[in-house]
């Protein structure tokens, strides 16, 4: 063969109505890595701006940075946390926040987890 996918017999309508077709298949798998994709990345946030405490708050105090991504930070990190927490994973982010140094971060997303 030469890279062809086999091809999957044609889709019965007077089939099973439980079935996906196989586009539908293809998009809901398409769906679902991006939605892994979106974990990993949600995680990669909330690690990296918990890791830079001191650092980021000043940066983000500094005038030269107002309007910058980093003022985005501050309300992109919460949106994160709680995709973390509908993902099942909210005990990770609550190491993650237990183990961060001292910063605004840490405080707001602290006070975050425990709103919600």
């Amino acid at each position: 063969m030469s890279g062809e996918s086999p091809s999957l017999p044609p889709r019965d309508p007077a089939g099973d109505d439980d079935l996906l077709a196989v586009d539908e298949a293809t998009q809901v798998l398409r769906a679902l890595d991006a939605l892994d994709e979106l974990e990993a990345a949600a995680l990669k946030l909330v690690r990296a701006e918990l890791a830079c405490g001191p650092v980021l708050d000043g940066l983000v105090a500094d005038p030269l940075t107002e309007g910058t991504r980093l003022d985005l930070l501050c309300l992109v990190d919460t949106v994160a946390v709680d995709l973390l927490d509908v993902l099942g994973r909210r005990e990770a982010v609550r190491r993650l926040v237990a183990d961060a140094p001292p910063g605004s971060a840490r405080d707001a997303l602290a006070e975050h987890l425990t709103r919600s």
